[in-house]
Order: C-alpha cells, then sequence, then structure tokens
C-alpha cells in the first residue's frame, strides 16, 4: 500500500493542491488528517482518476464523440 499526501494527489490528477484539498474536505477522495495534513491512498486517487476517465469518455461517446464545452466532473463535483 502507497501513502501520498495532498501534493501528490494534486500531482497524480494533475490539478492545483487546492483543488485535490476540496475533494478531500466534501468527502469525494477519501483521506485521513494524520497530524497537519491528510494522507491518501494513491490507488483511491487512481481510481477517482480511471472514474473520470471512464465518465468523460462515456459523455463524449453520447455525443457523437464531441464533448463540447462542458464542465468537467471534477469542476461538476466542486460545485455539488
Amino acid at each position: 500500500m502507497t501513502t501520498i499526501d495532498i501534493k501528490g494527489a494534486a500531482r497524480l490528477m494533475n490539478v492545483h493542491v487546492r483543488t485535490a484539498e476540496k475533494l478531500v474536505v466534501r468527502g469525494i477522495l477519501p483521506a485521513a488528517r494524520i497530524g497537519h495534513g491528510y494522507v491518501l491512498m494513491e490507488r483511491d486517487v487512481l481510481a477517482y482518476i480511471e472514474a473520470q476517465i471512464a465518465s468523460q469518455t462515456a459523455l463524449k461517446r453520447e455525443k457523437g464523440g464531441r464533448q463540447g464545452k462542458t464542465r468537467t466532473a471534477v469542476a461538476a463535483g466542486l460545485e455539488a
């Protein structure tokens, strides 16, 4: 089992650290607060990325290969 911090999760997802932290605070990404920071399982972050890829690919297929100007799943999840 490999653990990562918020910065590591942000790097894996290619997002800003604050975006990764919002996903954790809102319970979208599972994490534990240990000491002054969060600890995440790398596999959970990778599973989240995989789910986003599957979801966005399905949307593209529904629209005939064109996603257009839709919000990303990360942005949509943060607004919910």
